[in-house]
């Protein structure tokens, strides 16, 4: 039984040691209703055009000069895709995107908006875009990618579960927590 204890013990350990040197939590894409990568579900009302934003979170590069994804819209319109920087797009495939810079986008503090869209809901209806490779992808695998000036090309990770989407619009959004004092509770009840 000792030893059994031991091995489990020094497993756990190594996965941990692998855990904590993975970048599983970096190189984060989503799309957001705001430029600071903060808000990505909300409400809107139907045929109203909506701003909305791709962006990268916690970059490992201190910039961008490539990218690549694939978007795939559901019940949601793409009124319109704008890359930032003197980009240009050569995805061939409706909703892809494959991104070339002539200067690499700053990212400060690990964060880099890499386009502006406009969508619209026809409805009520739950609406998202989920994010995807493109066809010609630059990996082994087909994921979203991103070069940086100074990196390989590194794989992007949607901010949301495979197959969930990244952006939420009349669905169920997670509400967040907010931060109070336990007097400013006691003050409630005075």
């Amino acid at each position: 039984m000792k030893k059994l204890a031991l091995v489990l013990a020094l497993t756990m350990v190594a996965f941990a040691g692998t855990a904590s040197a993975s970048d599983w939590f970096a190189d984060n894409i989503g799309i957001y209703f705001d430029e600071a990568g903060t808000n990505n579900c909300d409400n809107a009302p139907p045929l109203t055009p909506i701003p909305a934003y791709l962006v990268v979170t916690q970059l490992n590069s201190p910039d961008i000069l490539a990218w690549e994804i694939a978007l795939l819209h559901d019940n949601v319109t793409q009124l319109s895709f704008v890359p930032r920087g003197n980009a240009i797009d050569v995805g061939i495939n409706p909703g892809e995107h494959i991104v070339g810079l002539p200067a690499a986008l700053p990212a400060p503090g690990g964060v880099c908006v890499i386009a502006d869209m406009q969508l619209m809901v026809m409805n009520t209806n739950p609406a998202g875009i989920r994010a995807n490779g493109t066809f010609f992808h630059s990996l082994p695998i087909k994921v979203p990618a991103y070069l940086g000036s100074a990196t390989e090309i590194r794989e992007l990770h949607p901010i949301s579960p495979a197959g969930q989407p990244i952006i939420v619009i009349n669905g169920d959004c997670v509400v967040g927590v907010e931060v109070d004092t336990f007097g400013g509770v006691k003050s409630l009840f005075r």
